[in-house]
């Protein structure tokens, strides 16, 4: 009977861990990710800087914990304030995802930001074994042709929800011309039923053409301005006015105080640009 009362105890435990926990301190705060790798109770604060001036022209408080949704409303943001949309946006990589890479393009903003290559070109394969890069892609007929001469032919393709504009193609050799290949055991030793399998990624227009700006030598550069530009008013917020956690909560009162603290910053540094600008000139 102890044994019963002591499994159900630890089930009554198990479900009270898997719903949803709310801070009675803080309802509208969420549990995010910190630089040092916890999680706390946090707010996710978005702060888009004027590259020109170094000035702050855009400012929100989310409960998200992700950047990738923020760029579009930062845009949104800044066209609002502004009365015109900005000519280009940087941003790292975050913010860069195949969705906004797209979605950037149509509205005519040159988009700088950083996305990795993470997928090759024909697909991946275990170490030790025929890379896809020994197949020759025939796009006349749209498949490949493995080193011994044997076609690998499309079987469907495959829309990617998580990874947006990347179209996934799949090809396969015929069971019969693997089997009594003699480079079966480098190439798949696995497949007892069907023959090599390829898949071959095809990213959008807008997603290839960014790929190839940021190829470029003048994006790079453009880019690592990112830091100085963005990370600067950050750095200035969190030494020189303090504000490195909010001393309020409830998702109003905190914008309000990141509001201020964004509002002081660009009277402090329009105050040291306007010194500048007084300044004579070095001789």
């Amino acid at each position: 009977m102890q044994e019963l009362e002591k499994l159900q105890e630890s089930k009554k435990g198990e479900k009270a861990k898997s719903k949803v926990r709310v801070s009675l301190g803080d309802p509208q705060a969420r549990v995010m990710h910190q630089p040092d790798r916890g999680l706390a109770l946090s707010y996710n604060a978005q702060i888009s800087t004027d590259a020109a001036q170094g000035l702050i022209v855009g400012v929100a408080v989310t409960q998200a914990a992700e950047d990738s949704a923020q760029l579009l409303p930062a845009v949104d943001r800044i066209e609002q304030r502004l009365k015109k949309k900005p000519r280009q946006m940087v941003a790292d990589g975050g913010y860069t995802t195949r969705d906004n890479i797209e979605k950037m393009a149509k509205r005519e903003i040159d988009f700088l930001g950083s996305m990795g290559r993470e997928e090759m070109a024909s697909g991946a394969t275990a170490p030790h074994r025929l890379a896809p890069s020994a197949f020759v892609y025939q796009p006349e007929t749209n498949r490949y042709v493995c080193p011994e001469g044997k076609p690998l032919r499309p079987q469907g393709r495959h829309h990617s929800k998580k990874k947006q504009g990347l179209v996934t193609y799949l090809y396969e050799a015929n069971f019969k011309d693997c089997q009594p290949c003699l480079r079966k055991p480098e190439c798949c030793p696995e497949n007892q039923s069907q023959g090599r399998g390829l898949i071959r990624r095809v990213e959008n227009a807008a997603v290839v053409a960014f790929r190839e700006k940021m190829a470029t030598d003048q994006a790079q550069a453009q880019y690592r301005r990112r830091s100085r530009v963005a990370e600067f008013c950050h750095a200035w917020i969190k030494s020189k006015l303090g504000l490195r956690q909010f001393h309020v909560r409830g998702l109003v009162k905190v914008q309000t105080e990141l509001l201020w603290a964004c509002l002081t910053y660009n009277l402090q540094h329009w105050a040291r640009l306007n010194k500048l600008r007084a300044a004579p000139a070095a001789s």
